[in-house]
């Protein structure tokens, strides 16, 4: 209920978790995909650390 109706995820959306350092992204991901059910799935285990690195890299805000 938390995934579909607060935060608007719907089954047949790619969805790309991701936090600081991936460790919390990767509790979403397993959360996501084996018991919810959610197929378009994947972890950005690079995350913010690896992403807030890369020069001119895009952020939306």
């Amino acid at each position: 209920e938390i995934y579909e109706g607060e935060v608007g995820l719907s089954q047949g959306e790619d969805v790309i978790a991701y936090c600081r350092i991936g460790e919390r992204s990767s509790h979403t991901w397993f959360v996501l995909k084996y018991l919810l059910g959610y197929e378009g799935v994947r972890n950005y285990d690079g995350s913010w650390t690896e992403w807030g690195n890369l020069v001119r890299a895009p952020i939306e805000r």
